[in-house]
């Protein structure tokens, strides 16, 4: 089963699948079955393929080119200013949306998996009454699974988190409204969508606790067309967080990511 499941997402067969279910975590793992075997979806993701245009191509590109820049460096799109940064941003969810291609269930199955490694021994940090905000969550599927394990103030913001969405609220991961020094926990995967990484840090550094914590996972499968700001190395990207935030808890690397769990902030 689910070889599509095994080869995108680094996931195991089912019959490993069940082993490695833990019944502190049984509502997850009810729901990620269900989001596997419903006919035409589950929950929200039910709702959002009514979207899905038929024989839509979904093709991403752009004219806004890369700025110049060294073989080794971070680089940024050339965008003439921040507008024009967040209408950009703001479009590719509309297309995902008619492709369709992302919430099928396999593909729903591999997600809820990956965020769940991400999260199940967050309590080992965390209360299950702590404040937890996804920047760049889109649809959301982080923050239905970090909801699943207990923690029920988990919400995400985004630039376009779609129609109806009960998850995500609009937002701009660049100027969140959160007061200062307000949450135990930010995690991001769209650090690729930062319009600048030192001032997503330092904003990041801003809306934490003085012992609160980050959760980044760090691409590493090049640029594409709707990507922002790009690297040569995630080590470089590592080493601008490492002058914002005081303490690596956690970094491991697994295919297409390297996700860091940092804590505290510098001045």
């Amino acid at each position: 089963m689910d070889i599509i499941f095994m080869l995108k997402q680094g996931g195991l067969p089912f019959r490993l699948l069940l082993k490695r279910m833990e019944l502190k975590h049984l509502k997850f793992w009810f729901k990620t079955l269900l989001y596997l075997y419903t006919p035409g979806g589950y929950g929200y993701y039910r709702y959002i393929r009514q979207f899905k245009e038929a024989n839509y191509d979904l093709t991403l590109h752009t004219d806004i080119e890369w700025e110049e820049h060294s073989p080794e460096s971070i680089y940024y799109r050339n965008y003439k200013n921040y507008d024009e940064y967040v209408e950009h941003q703001k479009k590719k969810f509309g297309l995902v949306l008619k492709g369709g291609k992302s919430f099928r269930n396999c593909s729903l199955l591999g997600f809820r998996y990956l965020i769940y490694r991400r999260f199940k021994d967050l309590d080992a940090y965390l209360s299950k009454s702590a404040s937890i905000v996804c920047c760049g969550a889109r649809q959301g599927s982080e923050v239905e699974v970090i909801r699943d394990l207990g923690y029920k103030k988990a919400y995400g913001i985004d630039l376009n988190p779609g129609p109806n969405n009960k998850f995500v609220r609009i937002g701009d991961f660049m100027h969140m409204e959160n007061a200062d020094s307000s949450l135990d926990l930010i995690y991001c995967n769209a650090l690729d969508h930062a319009f600048n990484l030192k001032d997503f840090f330092t904003e990041h550094a801003r809306v934490i606790k003085s012992d609160g914590y980050v959760l980044y996972d760090i691409s590493l499968m090049g640029d594409y067309p709707y990507e922002s700001v790009g690297w040569t190395s995630s080590e470089m990207v590592i080493l601008q967080m490492l002058e914002i935030f005081k303490s690596v808890i956690k970094i491991e690397t697994e295919r297409n990511y390297k996700w860091i769990l940092l804590q505290g902030k510098k001045n």
